[in-house]
């Protein structure tokens, strides 16, 4: 699901910077995911510059959404049990990674733009994001974070990179599930009460 989920905001992106830029969507790509901390390596360093790179820094729970029913209906009698889906929130660094400054603060004002635009996003409301849809149901709402100095400093000394233009979110919530079956059974229909003295 993390694979769809960054993969619809690139798509959604893409379109994005292409009709700011006064192109068409399917316009030279300018997002593309990457890892931040490895643009210290030639071969990766070509990949991603004069791009704006998402990467993925952090995963969180959202225990909120722990407890719940484990079982569902299976036709008109039956019920399976499983496991409750795994609600994860993203943490996304937008690093525009331009060798000229002034470009690298228009993409992320354009990266700024978007997601003022359009925070929530589905398939409902993101037709041809994702050409095959191997999911029925997708909701992820991306909200701007805002981290003090230090935190910012913490950031790029953990990814071993020299900071670069860029902008943190959060996207919530994506639903991790196996759909593996553990167990099964009948409804229970009725409740026989036996006395004490039936039983003894």
């Amino acid at each position: 699901m993390m694979v769809e989920a960054m993969t619809l905001l690139l798509k959604q992106l893409n379109d994005y910077v292409a009709q700011a830029d006064g192109g068409a969507p399917g316009a030279p790509v300018q997002a593309v995911w990457g890892n931040v901390a490895q643009l210290e390596r030639p071969e990766v360093a070509s990949e991603l510059e004069n791009h704006i790179v998402l990467t993925l820094v952090n995963l969180e729970e959202e225990r909120t959404l722990k407890n719940g029913r484990s079982f569902a209906t299976v036709g008109p009698s039956d019920i399976a049990y499983r496991n409750r889906p795994v609600h994860l929130n993203l943490f996304v660094l937008f690093t525009a990674n331009y060798r000229n400054y002034g470009t690298a603060l228009r993409r992320l004002s354009q990266v700024l733009a978007f997601f003022q635009g359009k925070q929530k996003f589905t398939l409902a409301n993101s037709p041809g994001a994702l050409p095959q849809v191997p999911i029925a149901e997708f909701s992820l709402t991306m909200d701007l974070l805002s981290p003090t100095f230090e935190e910012v400093n913490h950031l790029w000394g953990f990814l071993g990179a020299k900071q670069v233009a860029s902008v943190l979110y959060r996207g919530r919530l994506v639903a991790i599930s196996d759909d593996r079956v553990l167990a099964g059974g009948g409804r229970i229909r009725e409740i026989d009460v036996l006395s004490r003295d039936a039983t003894q």
